[in-house]
């Protein structure tokens, strides 16, 4: 149950709070007088004295509470699969359960078993600090359209065999201590990481390097290798501001779409390469000049993300 219902005055009164109630209206008391000194609502206290005058009785009448929808036994079921699926969404858990109720339903019981359903994360979020230095970070180069012929964009793409990557992924419940004992997944497929230059006439002198903030970009290694490059300082979480991020879906559609079938990771690589050699330069171009359109519209929005 939410924390804003968990409160007395939102509980059902017992058959002794009905009989304070009336015994309290009886005794000159005002509505306002009998909330306040038994922390109910007055709504509650007048519904309650107004049956007592019609009916005589102040008892809750019977079947005036909503049914329930789920048994005891499929509510479990449904915290259960909760707690060993820990990625699946609400949806999934009622599709796997097979109960005939509503996706609100199983997230209502989720809740009231101290659980939250999970949904996929439609992109990465953002705390007010990081809306804050994008939003910086745009106005800083809201003239972008004169000087962005200079700036050689970058990206490190992973184009899997399968569905996974053959990296080791490390498990372990939110609600357990960090020390517990954690699973280590190790996955079974392979992979081809492909490093993209998108570069628009600034192979010249005056070039700037633009460098993604990831853990290996921004190692003591690499900052060492880049001292005598300009580097263009890049705001972090923000995918939505480079251009080359959607070179990146448009390799992956080719791959999908590639009447080949990928057997190794070296056809792989060909594959992904050919697939990078075929993009029009006119399509390179128009996703370079879009820089200016996707500054002001960081702007506009206040660091928040944009529909790029």
């Amino acid at each position: 149950m939410p924390l804003r219902r968990r409160r007395s005055r939102y509980q059902h009164l017992t058959e002794f709070g009905r009989g304070r109630v009336v015994g309290l209206r009886e005794g000159g008391s005002s509505f306002c007088d009998i909330a306040e000194r038994l922390d109910r609502n007055v709504s509650t206290a007048h519904d309650c004295c107004h049956q007592w005058s019609r009916e005589g009785t102040a008892s809750r009448r019977p079947g005036s509470e909503q049914s329930c929808g789920t048994t005891e036994r499929e509510d479990r079921h449904v915290r259960r699969m909760a707690a060993a699926h820990r990625t699946a969404s609400a949806a999934k858990i009622r599709a796997a359960v097979g109960i005939t109720v509503t996706q609100r339903t199983v997230t209502y019981r989720l809740l009231q078993g101290q659980l939250r359903a999970r949904r996929p994360v439609g992109c990465i979020p953002l705390t007010p600090n990081h809306c804050r230095l994008r939003h910086e970070w745009c106005q800083a180069r809201a003239h972008w359209r004169a000087e962005g012929i200079s700036v050689v964009f970058s990206d490190e793409s992973r184009f899997c065999l399968g569905a996974s990557d053959g990296r080791v992924l490390q498990e372990h419940p939110r609600v357990y201590p960090t020390h517990s004992d954690c699973k280590f997944v190790r996955q079974s497929g392979y992979s081809t990481c492909c490093t993209a230059i998108h570069e628009q006439h600034s192979r010249g002198q005056g070039g700037v390097f633009q460098q993604d903030n990831s853990r290996p970009n921004t190692a003591v290694v690499t900052r060492h290798a880049l001292q005598t490059v300009d580097t263009l300082p890049w705001s972090a979480r923000s995918p939505d501001l480079s251009p080359i991020e959607h070179v990146r879906d448009i390799i992956g559609g080719q791959l999908q779409r590639h009447p080949q079938p990928v057997i190794t990771v070296p056809v792989l690589t060909d594959q992904a390469q050919q697939a990078w050699n075929s993009i029009p330069q006119t399509g390179i171009r128009h996703l370079h000049d879009s820089m200016y359109t996707r500054l002001h519209a960081c702007i506009q929005n206040s660091g928040v993300y944009t529909g790029y």
